[in-house]
């Protein structure tokens, strides 16, 4: 288009300007009336769109804009019908909910649900305390971050904040914490439940016929273990994750992923923005607290952003009885 764009003596902003429109889908005759009202000659206008529509860079790129504005439609759809719920910021919270169902609504329909029944059923729940754990599990060597305070991409740096100490000590850190902090925490990333004598805490944890692969339950569960005041920035997961909130309470703010502006400036699977600093206008956040016995079904793709507002002690399983691993996006591939 260079020698092109010489002989037509059109500005390099307005072939740039018309080509993006015309890969929108805005009809010919339009383009060329703008570019006539900005003071392109019709003649200039004609040959330029001309030049445009018949390059075969233009020609390869027009299935992949239309394929690009089909899904722009869906996700303003999507967007638009989850501001119409009665509560649209909430999530709900449900008891009763068979296997079948948690498949076939929530994991298939994509949608989180707090299930009010399931955790308040586990041995663990009013038996898993900070206390309990120190007396129990004392001499257990754990991996644990700290010094997350130093570094604003702690969570994503997690293994070089990672250092081993015994639960007994770390649990006298947490109590020893007069105010909030994020300065320390016990990550799904450490894995303590596989490589420790924590996994026998699995025998505390009894979840209804069909919602897990028992046999996988260890290798596919975390816990969290912190002082109130930890967070896990905005980010999403590649599978979907039941999240158990054993003890203590947790505040989550949840964003669908059809909310794609989130996308920019994302790394890894992390978002650039923090729901606690600023609004997150016109993205729409389900805010809830998390309080102890709940359990959150997360489904996989879904933004969210989590803060302890207790010492909390928290379990996560994703050993659901089937495919649950999902590379669905990354952003190096998505400019």
């Amino acid at each position: 288009m260079g020698e092109q764009d010489r002989e037509l003596d059109v500005a390099p902003e307005w072939w740039r300007w018309a080509t993006e429109n015309l890969l929108r889908g805005v009809p010919e005759r339009l383009v060329s009336e703008q570019l006539q009202a900005a003071g392109v000659s019709s003649v200039q206008a004609k040959e330029l769109l001309s030049a445009i529509v018949g390059s075969p860079i233009f020609l390869a790129a027009r299935p992949f804009a239309r394929a690009a504005r089909q899904h722009e439609m869906l996700a303003r759809l999507k967007q638009r019908m989850a501001s119409t719920a009665l509560d649209p910021t909430g999530i709900p919270r449900r008891s009763g909910v068979s296997a079948a169902e948690l498949r076939d609504v929530y994991v298939a329909g994509n949608m989180p649900v707090i299930l009010t029944d399931v955790v308040t059923r586990w041995p663990a729940f009013g038996r898993w305390t900070p206390a309990y754990l120190a007396e129990t599990f004392g001499d257990v060597a754990v991996d644990v971050t700290t010094g997350r305070l130093s570094d604003p991409d702690y969570d994503m740096h997690a293994a070089r904040h990672t250092e081993s100490t015994l639960l007994r000590d770390f649990v006298a850190r947490i109590d020893g914490a007069r105010t909030e902090t994020n300065d320390f925490y016990m990550v799904a990333n450490n894995r303590v439940l596989e490589r420790t004598s924590l996994g026998a805490l699995l025998n505390d944890v009894v979840l209804p016929d069909g919602y897990c692969a028992a046999q996988r339950l260890l290798g596919s569960s975390a816990l969290w273990l912190g002082p109130a005041g930890t967070v896990t920035p905005l980010h999403y997961d590649t599978s979907n994750i039941l999240f158990g909130q054993v003890y203590g309470r947790k505040r989550y703010r949840m964003i669908a992923p059809f909310e794609t502006s989130l996308f920019d400036g994302a790394r890894a699977m992390y978002a650039d923005r923090d729901p606690e600093q600023g609004s997150m206008d016109p993205v729409l956040v389900k805010d809830v607290v998390l309080e102890p016995g709940d359990a959150l079904f997360i489904p996989v793709g879904w933004w969210h952003h989590v803060r302890a507002l207790d010492v909390s002690i928290s379990l996560g399983i994703n050993s659901f009885p089937f495919h649950n691993n999902f590379d669905w996006y990354r952003p190096s591939t998505v400019a």
